[in-house]
């Protein structure tokens, strides 16, 4: 595995058994902020301005030519394999006195960093460098300051701004409108210039690089949006010599310019407009940052978060609501900000995290009165209890719930979606004819409901609709209701389309087709409706995805009795499930993988253990499944003669069998579980081979449990 980085990173060992040795000198880590003299050479003379200069130019006498090859070699030792600085070099080459004259400054500005002419004469000695990383970075900051020296007061302004924008934002569609109100802000009297004009220079130069965007597919269409790329370090030193003011200026019209696409695309959700929620809420919040409207930027994120969740955005808005969260501690915002990062803590599925600062924010908001942070805590830490295995104690929860939106004063729709998070526990608990009979209770009430009016609400309104058919869907699964399963997911999935909802939650939600088209023999369907969420997953990093995709293909496989396929993918599933640690799936792939031994002739020991390994985390979990499968363990005990195959003699035998499969670490699951039901590990199996034995041997015609 290669990382690449700009800062050093603090790498700490991974987690599971130790790793032999020094983990930290095990990782090779190799400086590459500048090129060898031979790899710096080879490059300059393929450019266009250093090549010519370095070959010869056609007609030049000798003496021009050696004159011309001198420049380049002075050039070649003031950029020491810097690759920007080459490129800075080339842009300046067009002219040669203009190159003389920016090489004269770069020799003040190494001298300047202490870098004498001995030391960067090493770097045709030795072949390399040996000046800092940090010394290049400001050797680069010079040129930069040099090059930009030259321009004209509107490219330079043009320049600054740009440097001043995030990354992403130095795009055609975001400057070109934002552009004005950047140049009137600064209180130039004169009208903006024109964008394209100012734009010119700065890329002659080398200071930006202008590239289209990624093309649509058309090739007759132009590319409409053209992104101005700026190495960082040039971007530092342009942000350096902007000042306060430049940047002031774009933190305002940036943050405006995403807000105004953000409201709209709230205005819109229904519409297909929750993309641009997500999106603009992303961008604006660097700049609201800046200006330290902490509060505004925080619940921006959150909206972002809550409707895409994909390791992506999870990675782009968790560093930000931490600084947040530290910025207003001590503050009114507090409270929400705390629980806008322990969503984070959630979607990122550190859950320790999550769960601690949810429990402590919940306590917080009790003891001040703070009954809508206090609903906030308690929504996310039920979501929470029920992805790990406690959907029990989540239900303690729900009258918590109850009572803060009543005393919050909180509208019909909050009022429903504490409605539906009972019923996501119940189908958890496996109590789904309990959970259909109290949908179809709540469906006319939630048709009766405006999609928009003035009511105080802390949800969406699609929020719930889709929620409330997501868990209707489940318990129709779960009770072999397949072709109401596929009207109601069908009904999630149109919703979730028509708000233009990330390929990657739609991937989710379609996903759920696949057990009821399977039993329906629709496989052609199946299979390509995995393939293509696979696809998805893949692409987004989605280990939850990954592993019920395997485990959906075991599935399937299985039903076409093709044994060896089931038992690969199955395996392949624990291990992302494992990864994952969400117990429950875990302990389905453990009981899937066992049928599919048996019925492909693996050896009876380990589809054994994988069953009672399924069983342990089903009753320490207190699920609903295991009433449902638990038939599947004395069946597979009276299907074998008396202490053939043996039963795991302890919990750590059982381990032991089930940990060869790679990925798979059942005490460390184990550990994680409430511990409600068994103290430990070998208590839980003794419970469970217990009410094993005291189940009547089944009928030699009973059929075992299909997988899940």
């Amino acid at each position: 595995m290669v990382l690449t980085s700009r800062v050093v990173p603090a790498l700490a060992p991974p987690p599971g058994p130790p790793i032999a040795g020094d983990f930290a000198a095990r990782l090779l880590r190799l400086p590459i902020h500048a090129l060898g003299l031979d790899e710096a050479a080879v490059l300059t003379r393929q450019l266009p301005n250093l090549g010519t200069l370095l070959k010869g130019r056609g007609g030049a006498d000798d003496d021009t030519r050696e004159v011309d090859r001198q420049l380049v070699v002075r050039t070649l030792n003031l950029v020491q394999g810097h690759p920007k600085l080459i490129e800075l070099a080339e842009a300046q080459a067009a002219d040669k006195e203009g190159l003389a004259g920016h090489l004269e400054r770069a020799e003040d500005a190494w001298a300047a960093e202490g870098v004498g002419t001995g030391e960067l004469a090493s770097f045709f000695a030795a072949g390399e460098s040996h000046v800092g990383a940090d010394q290049f970075l400001r050797a680069l900051a010079g040129w930069t300051d040099s090059v930009a020296a030259t321009l004209a007061a509107a490219a330079r302004t043009l320049f600054q701004v740009l440097c001043c924008c995030e990354d992403e934002d130095r795009e055609s569609q975001v400057i070109e409108p934002t552009w004005p109100n950047i140049w009137n802000r600064l209180a130039n009297p004169a009208d903006p210039p024109d964008l394209t004009a100012s734009l010119a220079p700065l890329v002659q130069v080398g200071l930006v690089d202008e590239r289209p965007a990624a093309p649509t597919g058309d090739a007759t269409e132009p590319p409409r949006v053209r992104h101005f790329a700026i190495h960082p370090g040039v971007a530092e030193a342009g942000r350096a010599a902007a000042g306060e003011g430049i940047q002031a200026a774009v933190n305002v019209e940036l943050a405006a310019f995403w807000d105004t696409l953000y409201w709209g695309g709230l205005e819109r959700e229904s519409e297909g407009g929750g993309g641009m929620v997500t999106l603009s809420g992303r961008r604006a919040a660097p700049y609201l940052m800046r200006r330290q409207e902490w509060g505004r930027a925080g619940a921006m994120l959150e909206q972002a978060l809550q409707r895409d969740q994909s390791p992506a955005t999870v990675a782009a808005v968790l560093p930000m609501l931490g600084r947040i969260a530290e910025a207003t501690k001590g503050t009114d915002k507090e409270l929400v900000c705390a629980g806008e990062l322990a969503l984070a803590f959630e979607a990122a599925r550190r859950r320790d995290e999550a769960e601690a600062r949810l429990r402590e924010l919940l306590a917080r908001a009790a003891a001040c009165g703070g009954h809508r942070p206090a609903w906030v805590a308690a929504e996310h830490l039920i979501s929470l209890l029920r992805n790990t295995g406690r959907a029990e104690e989540a239900l303690g929860l729900v009258e918590t719930m109850k009572e803060d939106t009543r005393q919050a004063g909180l509208g019909p729709w909050t009022q429903l979606l504490t409605d539906v998070k009972r019923l996501e526990l119940l189908v958890a608990l496996g109590r789904d004819d309990e959970v259909l009979d109290e949908f179809e209770a709540l469906r006319p009430r939630m048709d009766a409901l405006p999609l928009s009016d003035n009511q105080d609400e802390f949800v969406a309104p699609w929020d719930v609709r889709e929620a409330l058919l997501d868990t209707g869907c489940v318990a129709a699964v779960q009770l072999e209701r397949w072709e109401q399963a596929l009207s109601l997911n069908a009904e999630a999935v149109a919703s979730r389309k028509a708000r233009s909802r990330s390929a990657l939650e739609m991937a989710r939600t379609r996903s759920t087709d696949y057990g009821p088209l399977i039993r329906l023999g629709r496989y052609g369907e199946a299979h390509s409706l995995l393939m293509e969420c696979r696809e998805v997953f893949e692409s987004e990093g989605d280990l939850p995805g990954l592993g019920l995709v395997f485990s959906a293909l075991a599935n399937l496989e299985d039903t076409l009795d093709h044994s060896d396929r089931a038992i690969r993918h199955e395996q392949t599933a624990l291990r992302y499930r494992y990864a994952v640690r969400e117990p429950g799936d875990c302990a389905l792939s453990h009981f899937n993988l066992a049928s599919y031994l048996r019925r492909g002739g693996g050896p009876a020991t380990e589809s054994l253990a994988h069953r009672v390994a399924s069983m342990v985390i089903f009753y320490q979990t207190a699920s609903g499944h295991f009433s449902t499968y638990f038939q599947a363990l004395p069946h597979d005990l009276a299907s074998f003669a008396p202490g053939e195959p043996p039963l795991p003699a302890d919990f750590a035998a059982l381990c032991a069998t089930v940990d060869q499969v790679e990925g798979v670490d059942l005490a460390a699951l184990f550990h994680r579980l409430p511990k409600t039901r068994a103290a430990t590990g070998d208590d839980a199996l003794r419970q469970v081979l217990a009410l094993a034995r005291q189940q009547p041997p089944p009928k030699p015609e009973t059929p075992e449990p299909s997988p899940e």
